[in-house]
């Protein structure tokens, strides 16, 4: 399968620009995209993600063909035979994040990710939609936001900031100005609150007493929310009288491997960087210990050119020799035919290359036992529904004065 780069090359930053707003970027179905990434998924076909019989993330090619979010995975299949449905896979989810934070991390330091920590492989916690604040300017961040088909909304708050990342559509950016925050909360529909993660009861019970929008809940006092929502109410008091404009602390990249080469004079051939990228691959590869790779990178510094970078996400994360070789080499040969069609013959005067998104022996088995456990779930279902009450399993009876007293046989719920 070809390499392809993860994402279009970063825009320098412009440091003169106002970064007093703050900005969330978060990405809409990012089980899906995320899948999407580590699969090298076609855009143009459905992409639907199962979780316990249910769809809990799909593409937008697959809502075009009616599909939702909450839909059983028997449903979507009879309706969109041609929909290619995968399992959700916390670990390409990991390694899709990781690669999201590098990218941002290029144009600002100050970051601070709500997914698995700090950029850190501490663990692999799910999230439906993970929340990335950052420090910076508006037109920094557009591009990335269209490339990578993220949402992204700055404002003065973060809860503002977080609303409006909400409000913008995949692939866009909305800024909300200080003096424009109320307008904001009037035109932001309830509704979209379920999005944010309330619940359906809240969101129900908004629209009943007759707020449509959000601005219209700001003749509630706090403690009218609280009596009604409890905890959600007072949630919603908090987003429609934010003061949670605490400044975004410096991010702290998570572990990888660097390994990179200077050439005493510019290479300009192909035949002659591949070996180059197959010793820093081995040399990188010693350093692994019992870590698992789930990301390749590498970095191309050009002779009177920005350096160029591609990345991979591997499908399936791995800590074998030959396999990372092949999948540098790939990156090496595809972006030094880039690069002779965009900028002719350029020599490399630096090659550097980058194992990311590592992992544990330890958070793999985690993973797929979860998978499992979620496996053995659905199959006892189906048996329970097909034959009630037929599965049972057995209890042990201390102190019974026959053996065959010792067990007994109860439903399996």
């Amino acid at each position: 399968m070809e390499a392809r780069p993860l994402f279009s090359p970063v825009p320098e930053p412009d440091h003169g620009a106002d970064t007093s707003l703050i900005g969330c970027l978060t990405i809409k179905h990012f089980p899906a995209w995320a899948i999407a990434m580590a699969r090298h998924h076609d855009g143009t076909q459905p992409l639907i993600v199962q979780e316990e019989h249910h769809i809990v993330a799909l593409n937008r090619a697959a809502a075009m063909q009616g599909l939702e979010r909450g839909m059983t995975a028997a449903r979507a299949r009879s309706l969109c035979p041609e929909a290619a449905c995968y399992l959700r896979d916390p670990v390409a989810e990991f390694s899709a994040w990781e690669a999201v934070l590098e990218r941002l991390n290029r144009i600002t330091p100050f970051m601070e990710s709500t997914f698995g920590g700090q950029g850190a492989a501490a663990s692999l916690t799910r999230s439906d939609q993970p929340q990335l604040w950052l420090a910076a300017a508006p037109e920094e961040v557009r591009m990335i936001a269209r490339s990578m088909g993220a949402s992204i909304g700055f404002g003065p708050h973060r809860s503002t900031a977080w609303l409006a990342s909400i409000r913008a559509g995949a692939g866009e950016l909305l800024t909300v100005p200080t003096d424009e925050v109320e307008a904001f909360h009037d035109s932001f529909p309830v509704s979209w609150l379920e999005e944010a993660g309330f619940s359906i009861d809240c969101v129900d019970g908004l629209q009943m007493v007759g707020c449509e929008t959000l601005g219209t809940a700001r003749a509630m006092s706090e403690r009218h929310l609280k009596l009604a929502w409890g905890d959600e109410g007072l949630r919603v008091h908090r987003l429609l009288h934010p003061d949670d404009a605490t400044s975004v602390s410096l991010f702290h990249p998570a572990p990888c491997i660097n390994k990179h080469f200077n050439l005493f004079t510019p290479c300009h051939d192909a035949p002659y960087l591949i070996p180059i990228v197959h010793r820093l691959v081995q040399k990188a590869h010693d350093k692994l210990k019992e870590n698992i790779v789930g990301q390749v990178r590498l970095v191309l510094h050009l002779e009177g050119h920005p350096p160029e970078r591609t990345a991979r996400l591997l499908t399936h994360p791995t800590a074998r020799l030959d396999a990372l070789v092949r999948f540098a080499e790939k990156l090496a040969e595809d972006l030094f035919a880039h690069i002779i069609r965009e900028k002719g013959r350029v020599g490399i005067e630096k090659v550097e290359i980058e194992l990311a998104g590592l992992l544990t022996g330890d958070m793999i088995q985690m993973s797929l036992f979860d998978r499992r456990l979620r496996e053995v779930k659905e199959a006892v279902s189906k048996v329970h529904r097909r034959y009630p009450r037929a599965l049972k399993k057995s209890v042990v009876r201390e102190g019974a004065h026959f053996h065959e007293d010792r067990y007994s046989y109860v439903v399996w719920e």
